[in-house]
């Protein structure tokens, strides 16, 4: 960071996440009692197959904005500097049909500075985005009535039902030795199970 060269110090929020889009769909199931089928079930029938209620959550966003650093030696070191970032001489992502998790980002294209008299290199703030997001959630709920003011809900619950890898931001640090890599995902499927009163 060169808190005088204020042109490169402008760039994206950390939290810039221009697209993100939540599609929610929430669907009674169309069995039991005022329902197209079963409406004249007995209540044990009613009770085991009918109120149920599927919920799906569908959430895609952009990658979140990832800034390139390096980590300099003492003869590059400036006072008072809380981060370096390296100089770039092309698209620092690596090409589609080339990218991989363990070369997100061009190594040929970041490169540390070398002049002690340069330390700050060209690369501005945030400039390179990490994977995008994309997940669904489901959920079956049924309530049970107990009475006119009391009820049991019961919810079946799975987050990133699909089981679907998000990858977490890749390596931006150019002195490392997995510069560009991407070492974590956000987490895999999850399923719960709940029981919720409601009075």
């Amino acid at each position: 960071m060169n808190y005088r060269d204020l042109r490169n110090e402008k760039g994206l929020s950390g939290y810039d996440q221009p697209v993100t889009n939540v599609t929610t769909l929430n669907y009674e199931l169309p069995f039991g009692k005022g329902r197209r089928w079963g409406a004249d079930a007995n209540p044990l029938v009613h009770g085991v197959l009918g109120g149920w209620r599927l919920v799906a959550i569908n959430t895609a966003a952009s990658g979140p904005p990832v800034n390139l650093t390096y980590s300099p030696s003492s003869q590059l070191s400036v006072s008072g500097a809380p981060n370096y970032r390296p100089n770039i001489s092309g698209d620092p992502v690596m090409p589609e049909g080339q990218r991989t998790v363990q070369r997100w980002l061009n190594p040929d294209t970041v490169q540390v500075p070398i002049d002690p008299r340069f330390p700050f290199g060209n690369a501005g703030r945030n400039n390179v985005r990490g994977p995008g997001f994309l997940q669904l959630d489901l959920g079956l709920h049924k309530q049970f009535r107990i009475t006119e003011t009391h009820a049991l809900e019961f919810r079946a619950e799975a987050f990133n039902a699909t089981n679907r890898t998000n990858f977490s931001p890749p390596n931006s640090n150019r002195s490392s030795g997995s510069f560009g890599a991407i070492s974590s995902t956000l987490p895999a499927r999850q399923v719960q199970f709940a029981l919720k009163y409601l009075f």
